[in-house]
């Protein structure tokens, strides 16, 4: 689990284990979902609105990277690889335009094809995606950061990232649920602590829950 001492470097792995686990989830239900037929329009539904999250929150995460996290580590950490982080970000936003049209596709007159583009281009997503979090959690470590900066400065830049993340992944409703259910349960509770308390114990768990429950199939428990 996180520790509760602010680290930059844990905030980063936490988001990229959302991350990931949604385009793995992605890929492996459309492939199964292509070989023995389309779902249900409910587990559809379900499967639409996980994509739509994910989407959202990748498209968030590399916007708080390239407006509030590199511009500040450049200086700290000049050495990082910033120049193919970013154009890997430029790469994978390209492919989010085309997943989002598969994602309308789906609920189109032929899901089958909506199905097809989103495995495919979520694929090619992963093949930049897993190098680009290892060069990310190499270069921007814990231990890199706290080389560099103190605890008042690394609090800082966690309430930032937070700050971000939350006032830029939309729609609130479905990307919350989708961040922390995507998670582990030891590191949901550090993912839960970023956010006021009123979210996880109102909003996700009673006004929130019958509009993210489609979900459920696709998240952990």
């Amino acid at each position: 689990m996180a520790s509760t001492i602010p680290n930059p470097a844990e905030d980063l792995i936490l988001i990229h284990k959302v991350i990931t686990r949604g385009i793995n989830v992605e890929i492996s239900k459309g492939t199964e979902y292509l070989q023995n037929g389309i779902p249900q329009p409910q587990k559809l539904l379900g499967y639409s609105t996980y994509a739509l999250s994910l989407v959202s929150v990748l498209r968030a995460h590399h916007q708080g990277e390239d407006q509030v996290i590199f511009p500040l580590l450049r200086i700290k950490l000049p050495s990082a690889p910033y120049g193919i982080l970013t154009t890997n970000h430029r790469e994978m936003e390209s492919l989010l335009v085309t997943i989002h049209q598969a994602i309308e596709d789906l609920s189109g007159d032929a899901p089958e094809d909506g199905m097809r583009g989103m495995v495919e281009n979520l694929g090619k997503v992963w093949a930049i995606w897993k190098k680009h979090i290892f060069w990310e959690e190499l270069h921007f470590s814990k231990d890199a950061i706290g080389a560099v900066m103190d605890l008042e400065a690394q609090g800082e830049l966690s309430e930032a990232m937070a700050k971000h993340r939350q006032e830029h992944s939309e729609p609130p409703n479905l990307v919350i649920p989708f961040i922390l259910y995507n998670l582990e349960l030891e590191d949901r509770v550090s993912m839960a602590a970023t956010f006021p308390p009123v979210v996880m114990d109102e909003l996700v768990q009673k006004v929130w829950k019958d509009q993210w429950e489609p979900m459920k199939p696709f998240l952990l428990d």
